[in-house]
């Protein structure tokens, strides 16, 4: 009888230790993955503030004059790419669709890309008034009117896909457009490109529209 009774008693420690163990284990477990959720976190809100400061300085360095009178410069390239926010093969390319105007040396602002839009809409609806361009560049004027400042309309564009659109249009119509309608359509795919860019909720964290409005930026 104490035999069993002490075999039983050995049984019970046994059993009570290794729920004790698997106790733990899962403690541990769990301890682990709420401390990588949180290094995660941590992560993504020191990535959100780093991106915010950047284009911060971006606001301050290139649009205090007002967003109207912006134009897509080397200098500003430079800094899109020093800040990480593009590679320097995207840099390259968005120098060569950047391209100055014949009639001086400096790039198209966005207020005169807005009214080329206006222009260029104009002659189009002569030709054709169904012509599925025009739609598309008023979604084009819709995000460069709302260029630094991104509402809920621009956002809800797919400012890539108007811009391969434009693109196309351009390689297409390259014998047919004047070489001033193509330096301005370039630049307006430039000006796309970087809108795209700098469109909050173009990101894989979802957090940064959020935190962009809550510091204003």
């Amino acid at each position: 009888m104490t035999t069993i009774n002490s075999a039983t008693s050995s049984q019970i420690n046994q059993n009570q230790t290794t729920a004790a163990q698997q106790s733990n284990s899962v403690v541990k477990t769990q301890t682990a993955a709420s401390n990588s959720t949180e290094k995660t976190v941590k992560g993504e809100q020191v990535e959100i503030s780093t991106r915010a400061q950047k284009i911060q300085q971006l606001n301050e360095e290139f649009f205090s004059a007002g967003i109207e009178s912006f134009s897509i410069t080397p200098g500003f390239i430079q800094r899109l790419e020093e800040f990480g926010f593009i590679t320097p093969d995207e840099a390259s390319k968005l120098g060569a669709k950047a391209v100055t105007r014949e009639s001086d040396d400096s790039a198209a602002s966005v207020d005169e890309l807005s009214k080329f839009i206006d222009d260029f809409t104009a002659s189009v609806k002569k030709v054709d008034p169904n012509n599925s361009l025009i739609d598309i560049l008023q979604q084009a004027k819709t995000v460069l009117d709302d260029f630094n400042n991104p509402t809920d309309n621009s956002k809800n564009i797919n400012i890539v896909q108007i811009s391969k659109q434009l693109q196309s249009y351009i390689d297409s119509s390259t014998q047919s457009l004047p070489k001033a309608d193509q330096n301005a359509l370039n630049q307006l795919v430039a000006a796309l490109d970087i809108a795209n860019i700098l469109t909050p909720g173009k990101n894989t964290i979802s957090e940064i529209d959020s935190y962009l409005t809550i510091n204003n930026l």
